[in-house]
């Protein structure tokens, strides 16, 4: 009789340590979620912000006296940043699609981003009423446990945008 209970409680002892590894890789993969949602946010953030900095087509304020960005220049900027962030982090399969209102008056770019991300809960035009870019950055998410059972391919989306103030 002491046997039989001795086997039991090996028994459940183990299913016990099973199923509390389970819940620990499934905390580290939730954690790693979060993790990856605020940098790929950050990574977004600093691309826009670099391309509003450094997309400034001076020569329009020195001549009109109004701030205007050089697209082509701005999305350079922005593309690069993220380049760099991703290769630093040994990221690859990452999609980036910057955008870039030029004019002094903004504009407003429809469907954009395509994906609700961070707290947006729908799909709309990105307006901005200055000079912007705009950074949408989906970024794929490695897990622990979850891989193992079959749930692969996750993916964060973040969008950012920076203006210029007049």
């Amino acid at each position: 009789m002491m046997t039989q209970r001795k086997a039991q409680t090996a028994v459940w002892g183990l299913l016990a340590m099973l199923i509390f590894i389970a819940i620990a890789g499934g905390l580290v993969d939730i954690y790693r979620l979060f993790a990856a949602r605020n940098w790929a946010y950050s990574v977004a953030q600093e691309a826009a912000l670099a391309g509003a900095s450094k997309g400034r087509d001076w020569s329009a304020i020195m001549s009109g006296g109004e701030i205007r960005l050089v697209q082509s220049t701005a999305e350079t900027a922005a593309e690069n940043l993220v380049a760099a962030e991703m290769s630093a982090r040994g990221i690859h399969g990452y999609a980036l699609d910057v955008r870039v209102l030029p004019d002094p008056a903004g504009g407003s770019v429809t469907g954009y981003p395509p994906r609700p991300v961070r707290l947006g809960s729908s799909l709309g035009d990105w307006t901005s009423d200055e000079p912007s870019v705009g950074v949408y950055l989906v970024v794929p998410v490695d897990w622990l446990l979850l891989d193992r059972i079959g749930i692969i391919g996750k993916t964060v989306s973040a969008f950012a945008a920076a203006g210029v103030a007049r």
